[in-house]
């Protein structure tokens, strides 16, 4: 079947829902109406279906039926599998997931900046396609993303932020690993997670978690709430939880890994990697000061102890000509926070009411609040803030003026983050059943909200003014130096507060995003009979609107640029010392669906069954056109013991607003210039646009299920997503091989401006396009077995999961690059990794191989567990190394973590009666996670756990 991805060409359809669009509304609200006006049929199908057996509804389908007999690949963790694995985050249950990639957004992962999604949130990456390619749903309609974003694959990505949820108040989590845009519409491009809450407890129990890293100040406290009740004769249920969770964070120097930013000597690192100055991500931004002026050219302040000073300041202090020494660069490892503090909060309510007539009206009401706290070194200057120090500045020791190229005032203390997260979610819908059709309709609304502060930030212009100050009791000192003693670390050179009081300032970064909905659908197991059984069927439409802004400081949104005050040159559209411009964005989409699904028995012989799944979905959006997807299912057993599985999906993921949103985003990191052999800030223009289209997927599985015994389950299932029209843009760093390889053949890069006197790199201008191509393959393998001794019940699992390929075609002028690489053209060095082409699979954050495998016992009161997650291997393509003429890249070994717990449950006419006690030991081995050349941290926190050896107790008690 040819797959559909259709571009809205008229204005008017990007303004309002369009005709159509009003239509499905109006079906949804007439089908609702017309429900309720048949009570009369409706009491008569009530009083019918008291008889038969409950049916429900599956992940991966609309039809409800009598029970799961396996036709789509689906993991489910439940309350009990959760509490074995110790998690105590959305965070840490995800990695738990063999199949979940990467968690990129989080603050172990080393992100930190305010460009960056952070405070209390946890990306969700099945399969580990990318952030945003995950569908995420709570009892089964769809989770408001989190308003922070972040660049991944140097495009502005979102997710659903898997703190939200209370970890200990799920019933279940399901895990569809197959395409689902047929079924549950755009984003279900690697698969569905499914966050399924307690709806019908009765009773009350409480529970208490805590937990501490051995070594380390980090420890966890937890508390829950959980209650169900019914009211009004029994027609009315109220299931009610309450989460408290408290978190006090871990420094970067209580790990020996994060301790330093220099990792060149670092304990088992490969021989041809020792001593490799890659791995010293020290800054050369310090207190000690590099500049340049018409007579001494570049110089820097350095101790008079070190050699080559040509201008002695006293002090102990000197200037000496040329760039700052390595011995002098800034290590932030012994500043910075790893682990944040947090402090979070969690409720959660679901009520249902008997109407009578087989109706039930159903509400859901959820509440999350967090607050995250973490210190980061104090920022230095961007390179386009570089500004100019008059000759008569009060503490210019030089007599002539002279232009600041890198300085970090470190007198000024840490920057003191605290990101607050809010959300909620209020839902009301109706279900019920006329003649033998099940239908159900809901509307809901929900928002979140990020307020990210960022205290004791710094105003270049203040600050400008106050280093050009010729007012000694109110300048600043530029020239004083640090710590002669510590030069890496330290400056006990300190001017006074009240010099610098005045320029140090608080910056914020507020975001919101929202998601409205409304529903309706309505299925009929047996819609026509045929001699192989009966046809299954289920309709429905939906209209949502989602909505974005990112409302930005207005020292950093460019509405206060900083011009030097002698030259009167704009330097930057930031005011905020060390931060990239970035302009407020807001955004807004309709989204209008509609599907159809079919399940046709094909074989029932009584030994053997078969059936088909055909679902079709149509998505128009308002801004970036519309997408026709289908899907197609074949499930067979020729015997009790065996059946086969196999899919066709065809998906497709929007643009994010963000990415249509963004306008002239500057960006500024440290990339290697090859025509100047030197790596130094250079900023990265990104522009969006509504000409993006929709990524176009397919997605393709085939499985086997064995059931060789009644408790035995052995599942493999291979699949493959091919993916087009990826968004994204070329990498900075190989617009910059690019520009050196036009440059060596007597043109340039028209993409990036240079400056006219150093060449040095201005800015590179990149816009988001449609250009990717990717190709994912993977093997999932699954055993379940549970039996029964005299001395108790067993329960093994085991769950991993194999990537076999993960293939990114280069685009055009990313395959020029590489042509001039494997034809030894010294214009495009062969050391360096041009970003994002190519065979992928083992490289950064994509191990071959992650599994998870758990054996659980059971005996009267007595419970014991022990379980293992392991992470294979990868490689840090950041770093490289040439051995025997071989370019290779920094080896990061494979993980393993071992967990163990050991429970009892009270009995008894006491005060414990219905208690349980559990104590338990995460990574009983204490194993470090393996080293990589990440700048933050000295490790995967994408992949990687930094918690080492962690004791916790847990008690709990059922009333």
């Amino acid at each position: 079947m040819k797959l559909s991805v259709k571009k809205s060409s008229s204005v008017k359809e990007k303004q309002s829902i369009g005709p159509f669009s009003y239509k499905l509304v109006s079906l949804a609200v007439a089908a609702g109406l017309s429900c309720q006006a048949m009570a009369a049929e409706e009491q008569q199908a009530d009083e019918e279906q008291e008889d038969s057996a409950p049916v429900v509804t599956i992940i991966g389908s609309h039809i409800k039926r009598a029970t799961d007999i396996g036709t789509l690949p689906v993991t489910t963790i439940s309350a009990e599998d959760i509490k074995d694995s110790a998690a105590i985050t959305g965070d840490e249950l995800l990695r738990t997931i063999p199949q979940v990639g990467e968690i990129a957004f989080g603050a172990e992962t080393g992100n930190g900046g305010v460009n960056d999604a952070r405070g209390d949130v946890a990306s969700i990456n099945l399969r580990g396609v990318g952030t945003g390619n995950t569908l995420t749903l709570l009892n089964g309609r769809r989770l408001v993303t989190h308003p922070g974003t972040q660049s991944e694959n140097f495009v502005p990505v979102s997710t659903v932020n898997a703190n939200t949820l209370p970890v200990a108040g799920l019933r279940s989590l399901q895990v569809l690993r197959d395409g689902a845009a047929a079924i549950y519409g755009s984003d279900a491009v690697a698969g569905v997670i499914n966050y399924q809450l307690d709806d019908d407890y009765d009773g009350s129990k409480i529970s208490l978690t805590y937990g501490g890293s051995e070594g380390t100040s980090l420890d966890e406290m937890t508390f829950n709430y959980l209650t169900g009740f019914d009211l009004n004769e029994g027609r009315t249920h109220v299931t009610a939880s309450f989460s408290y969770y408290d978190r006090n964070g871990m420094q970067a120097t209580e790990r020996p890994y994060s301790a330093s930013h220099d990792l060149r000597e670092y304990p088992g690192l490969p021989e041809a990697f020792v001593g490799d100055t890659q791995l010293d991500n020290r800054s050369t931004s310090t207190p000690w000061g590099e500049f340049s002026s018409a007579t001494l050219g570049t110089f820097h302040i350095q101790p008079d102890t070190m050699s080559g000073c040509v201008q002695d300041l006293g002090n102990g202090i000197c200037a000496d000509s040329g760039s700052l020494s390595r011995d002098l660069r800034y290590d932030r490892g012994a500043i910075r926070s790893m682990t944040s503090d947090v402090d979070r909060l969690n409720f959660y309510t679901y009520l249902t009411h008997d109407l009578g007539g087989n109706k039930e009206f159903f509400a859901e009401a959820i509440f999350y609040n967090a607050t995250a706290n973490r210190i980061r070194e104090q920022t230095h200057n961007l390179t386009a803030q570089r500004f100019q120090i008059a000759a008569n500045a009060a503490f210019n020791p030089f007599g002539e003026q002279v232009s600041l190229r890198r300085y970090r005032p470190v007198d000024t203390g840490l920057r003191d983050i605290e990101v607050e997260d809010t959300s909620f979610r209020i839902l009301g819908g109706m279900s019920g059943s006329w003649g033998e059709w099940d239908w159900e309709s809901a509307i809901f609304h929900t928002e979140a909200e990020t307020n990210d502060l960022a205290r004791n930030r710094i105003r270049a212009s203040a600050f400008q003014a106050a280093v050009n100050s010729t007012d000694p009791n109110v300048a600043y000192n530029i020239f004083n130096g640090a710590d002669i003693n510590n030069p890496n670390t330290a400056d006990n050179t300190l001017n006074p507060q009240s010099v610098m009081t005045p320029f140090l300032v608080d910056v914020r970064r507020d975001s919101e995003t929202s998601l409205s909905q409304i529903d309706f659908k309505t299925s009929n197991d047996a819609i026509w009979s045929i001699p192989t059984g009966e046809i299954g069927v289920a309709l429905g439409v939906e209209f949502r609107h989602e909505t974005f802004e990112d409302d930005r400081d207005d020292l950093l949104d460019g509405s206060t640029p900083f011009v030097d005050q002698i030259s009167g040159v704009e330097l930057s559209g930031s005011d905020v010392w060390g931060s990239s411009p970035t302009p407020d964005s807001k955004g807004s989409r309709d989204v209008t669906s509609a599907y159809v699904e079919f399940l046709v028995p094909l074989l029932d012989s009584g030994t053997q069954y078969a059936e088909v799944q055909l679902a079709a979905r149509y998505e128009k959006f308002s801004d970036v056109g519309d997408a026709l997807k289908p899907k197609v299912a074949f499930f067979y057993e020729p015997a009790e013991w065996i059946s086969l599985r196999a899919s066709y999906a065809g998906g497709f993921r929007a643009p994010g607003l963000p990415q249509v949103t963004a306008e002239g985003v500057p960006r500024s990191n440290s990339l290697y210039d090859p025509v100047l052999d030197s790596t130094y800030g250079i900023v990265d223009v990104r522009s969006g646009t509504t000409d993006l289209e929709p990524e176009d997927d397919t997605n393709t599985s085939f499985g086997i299920v064995l059931q060789p015994l009644d408790d035995l389950t052995i599942t493999v299932d291979s699949w493959k997503i091919e993916q087009e029209d990826l968004v994204g843009i070329l990498a900075g760093s190989s617009h910059l091989l690019y520009d050196s390889l036009l440059r060596s053949q007597g043109s340039s890069n028209p993409a990036v401006v240079r400056d006219a006197t150093t060449n040095e790199v201005i800015q590179i201008n990149n816009d988001y396009l449609n250009l990717g191509i990717r190709n994912i393959e993977g093997i999932d393998f699954s055993v379940a077995y549970d039996w029964e001794t005299s001395f108790g019940e067993w329960g093994l699992t085991l769950n991993a999961a194999k990537l076999t390929k993960f293939d990114q075609e280069a685009d055009p002028i990313s395959a020029m690059l590489i042509a001039a690489q494997e034809a030894g053209n010294p214009a495009v060095p062969a050391d360096r990794t041009v970003a994002g082409a190519g065979d992928l699979i083992e490289q950064n954050g994509r191990p071959e191989l992650r599994a998870r495998i758990s054996l659980n016992w059971k005996y009267d009161q007595w419970g014991a567990g022990i379980n293992s997650n392991y992470v294979s291997e990868v490689t840090d393509t950041s770093t490289t190394a040439t051995v025997d003429g071989e370019v290779i890249t920094l080896p990061v070994d494979s993980f393993n973590r071992i967990n163990v717990y050991a429970d009892y449950r009270f009995q008894g006419d006491n005060f414990m009666k219905d208690s349980r006690v559990r104590v338990g030991v995460r990574n009983i081995e204490d194993n470090d996670p393996p080293l990589a050349d990440e700048l933050a941290h000295g490790y995967f926190g994408s992949l990687h756990s930094n918690r080492g050896r962690y004791f916790y107790v847990t008690y709990s008690k059922e009333f």
